[in-house]
């Protein structure tokens, strides 16, 4: 009895880890140029910089809404709304899936990233 009990609690633990780990789904990173990047975009889509502030002022794409990963969960609702598309600027494909995860929570559905070599042609 207690080891199926504790298969049970295994495969619960695990399937929840899955959830709260893994990135969303069909999410890519790209590598573009900033060109490439801009040609694409219509013009209702908001740029979402997820970077620290220090690394936003050194050089971002004008118009790009800045909010840090650490407190995206707390201030997204200020700039966002999960009816928007959203185009996520990060310096890592790692970071633009978590904050991908965490506006996916919030009900946002028309996630995009890209992986930012973009930041240094600014």
């Amino acid at each position: 009895m207690m080891y199926i009990l504790s298969i049970i609690l295994l495969l619960a633990a695990a399937i929840w880890l899955r959830q709260r780990w893994s990135p969303v789904d069909s999410l890519t990173c790209p590598k573009v140029t900033l060109a490439e990047h801009l040609s694409w975009l219509p013009s209702t889509v908001k740029l979402l910089d997820i970077r620290d502030v220090t690394d936003f002022d050194q050089g971002h794409i004008p118009g790009s809404i800045n909010i840090s990963l650490g407190r995206l969960p707390f201030v997204w609702q200020k700039e966002l709304s999960p009816d928007d598309e959203i185009v996520i600027l990060a310096d890592s494909c790692l970071k633009s899936k978590k904050a991908a995860r965490i506006l996916y929570r919030k009900y946002f559905k028309k996630l995009h990233t890209v992986q930012t070599p973009i930041f240094k042609q600014l």
